[in-house]
C-alpha cells in the first residue's frame, strides 16, 4: 500500500524548521528593553506609552501564523504521556537538524517505528492548526 503525498508536507516541515528563530523574534519583539538611559539630553519622538507599544508589536501575519500552528502542537504534545520523547524526535530531526529519524530513535531510545510515526504525528497536528487539514 502506497503513501499519500502531500503538496503542504515540505512547507510544514519548513515551518517547523523556522519555529526556534520566530520563537526569539516573538520573545524579543514582546520584551520590554530595562537599559537605563545615561543620556542628559531630553527624550523626544518615539512612543509615550512602552507598554502598549510593546503589547502591539507583532511578527508579520504568516509568519504568527506558522508561530502559533507550531506553538500549538508542541504545548499539545506535552500534554500526551510520551510527549518528552516525542518532542525530542522533533527537536533532534527539525529544530537541531544533527540526526536522521532512525539516529533520533536510538538516541531517545524508542523503535525507529515509533520515530517516524511521532514524526508524522507532530507534522499533520502543525498542518491542522496552519489551516491544511479539516
Amino acid at each position: 500500500m502506497s503513501k499519500p503525498r502531500y503538496d503542504w508536507w515540505p512547507y510544514v516541515k519548513g515551518m517547523i524548521r523556522r519555529y526556534p528563530a520566530l520563537k526569539e523574534q516573538y520573545e524579543d519583539l514582546h520584551s520590554q528593553s530595562v537599559t537605563a538611559s545615561y543620556s542628559s539630553m531630553p527624550h523626544g519622538g518615539g512612543a509615550g506609552r512602552p507598554i502598549e507599544a510593546l503589547a502591539i508589536r507583532e511578527l508579520p501575519t504568516n509568519s504568527q501564523r506558522e508561530y502559533e500552528a507550531v506553538r500549538q502542537a508542541v504545548e499539545l504534545t506535552e500534554r500526551y504521556s510520551n510527549g518528552r520523547q516525542r518532542l525530542a524526535i522533533v527537536k533532534m530531526v527539525l529544530w537541531d537538524r544533527r540526526y536522521t529519524l532512525d539516529g533520533a530513535a536510538l538516541q531517545v531510545p524508542c523503535g525507529i517505528a515509533s520515530a517516524k510515526r511521532y514524526h508524522g504525528e507532530f507534522v499533520k497536528l502543525v498542518a491542522k492548526n496552519y489551516g491544511f487539514l479539516d
